[in-house]
């Protein structure tokens, strides 16, 4: 099977390199395009990726196009690619905030989509990967978008429904997780630590900590109760947080996140 990606930014740079260190994808069988042959290049001499000349000619080269191009690019590609999609071809999008019945109004009738939301962990093959199918796609397609995107970390099958919430736990979330690990590390140099070793002291608590609750069927709580003695150090932090607002603050904004992604959506 060939694959083409049109747009080999951050995100889709990194799916290439995991298709190619998993060893399960033949190098001359992804082809790629962007508007910058630089990165067409680096990735041509890193991973074997075929360079394309054109977006149209990525997606006459394959049987899976993959279209990672940033949401208010989509509706100019797609105009320009559209003869070059037909149904026996599989188009998957990673971009946010169009729906699986956007494309459809967009594509020829009976193409097969499947709409997918990795996140930037994908760079360490570590994303979590919500993955759904729209009125075209069979199992089989399903199934190819799996085995491409398990390569840079864990999938999920969800409703389509479900995605602006996907993409505010799953995907934007991370942001807060790196803002908290600076905000650790600069409580770190106030304390007195060097920069970079505050850094790598917070994000080494950050990383084991998520690995603790990944492996433990205890609620994430009960895991932290255990930390928190009774009239410890480490209650007087939690209290500290909770009454600053740390819960409400994270909460808020998640949805605020869903609500903007939404309202693109809409748009």
């Amino acid at each position: 099977m060939k694959y083409g990606f049109i747009g080999l930014g951050n995100m889709a740079s990194a799916i290439i390199a995991g298709m190619a260190a998993s060893g399960k994808f033949k190098n001359d069988n992804i082809y790629g395009y962007n508007r910058s042959e630089g990165k067409t290049n680096a990735l041509s001499d890193r991973h074997g990726l075929i360079p394309c000349k054109t977006a149209v000619e990525a997606a006459e080269k394959s049987e899976v196009i993959v279209l990672a191009v940033k949401p208010q690019v989509m509706p100019k590609l797609l105009e320009e690619i559209g003869g070059a999609i037909s149904k026996d071809k599989l188009v998957i999008t990673i971009a946010a905030g169009k729906s699986c019945d956007w494309y459809a109004s967009r594509l020829a009738k009976g193409v097969p989509l499947v709409r997918v939301m990795p996140n930037i962990n994908a760079k360490v093959k570590a994303s979590v990967t919500a993955i759904c199918g729209g009125k075209n796609a069979k199992d089989e397609h399903i199934k190819t978008a799996d085995g491409i995107f398990s390569t840079v970390g864990k999938v999920y099958h969800i409703e389509e429904g479900q995605f602006a919430a996907f993409s505010a736990l799953g995907g934007a979330s991370g942001a807060f997780v790196l803002l908290y690990i600076d905000a650790l590390a600069e409580a770190g140099v106030r304390a007195g630590f060097a920069r970079p070793l505050a850094e790598e002291i917070a994000t080494a608590t950050a990383v084991g900590s998520g690995l603790l609750c990944m492996d433990s069927d205890e609620h994430p709580i009960a895991l932290m109760n255990k930390v928190c003695s009774p009239g410890g150090t480490t209650i007087e932090g939690v209290c500290k947080l909770k009454e600053l607002g740390f819960e409400t603050a994270v909460q808020q904004g998640l949805q605020a996140i869903i609500d903007r992604d939404i309202q693109l959506s809409q748009n």
